[in-house]
């Protein structure tokens, strides 16, 4: 990977807005390779605010309601090396209104599992499946089934990199039925982060702004990163 081809950041924290609503998202960490990843796909403009990678340490999703300060108050606390039950109860501060919100927390250097928290308040469908080392979210969500397609996806494809199998995951969480708002659209927004330690930086790819009843934004973000990953090759 070519310094001149990826976003060179310290922390990503995307979207300012304390308000944007996501649907399905993977936060995972591959503690061999050092490396920590991000996806996430929405019925919204842009859901790519809902995320935050932080170099070398791990990752935070903050979506349903979705609450900036919330998610920086995370990457504060992962910063300083806190261990994950530390950062979500700051995270589910009652100024941040927890209950409307859906959080994701995954650290790289130990072996706990993620730990993600579902507020009373968000819309169904929601819920969550966590392995050893990634989990799965979503809500406004058809069924269950979009949750367990993408979980099975990711865990099954371990042979493959960090960046194939988070794409492996939101495409089955798609063909599973998405955003429910979207109808066969299934997403207007996706996107992707992933942190790679040989160089420091953190590769992301988004698709944005597409029209309702346009064409898929995940199949259009698959696209993207395999057309990326050609032009690397090419290099």
């Amino acid at each position: 990977m070519k310094k001149t081809s990826i976003t060179w950041l310290l922390i990503i924290a995307t979207l300012f807005s304390t308000h944007c609503y996501a649907t399905w998202s993977i936060i995972a960490v591959d503690r061999k390779t050092g490396e920590i990843g991000i996806v996430g796909a929405s019925c919204t403009f842009d859901v790519s605010g809902i995320a935050s990678i932080v170099p070398g340490k791990g990752a935070i999703v903050v979506q349903a309601g979705s609450d900036y300060f919330a998610r920086m108050k995370g990457v504060e606390i992962m910063g300083k090396g806190a261990p994950v039950k530390e950062i979500l109860a700051a995270m589910k501060d009652e100024r941040f209104t927890p209950e409307r919100q859906q959080y994701g927390v995954v650290l790289l250097n130990n072996n706990r599992s993620p730990l993600v928290y579902s507020g009373t308040e968000i819309r169904d469908w929601n819920g969550e499946k966590v392995g050893h080392d990634f989990a799965v979210m979503g809500n406004i969500l058809p069924g269950e089934q979009v949750v367990l397609n993408a979980y099975k996806a990711f865990d099954e494809n371990r042979d493959k990199s960090l960046s194939e199998r988070l794409m492996l995951a939101l495409k089955a969480g798609e063909e599973a039925g998405g955003d429910k708002r979207c109808e066969t659209q299934y997403a207007r927004s996706a996107f992707i982060m992933v942190y790679k330690p040989e160089d420091g930086a953190i590769l992301k790819l988004a698709i944005q702004g597409i029209e309702k009843g346009g064409k898929p934004a995940v199949t259009l973000l698959n696209k993207k990163i395999k057309f990326w990953y050609k032009k690397e090759s090419d290099k």
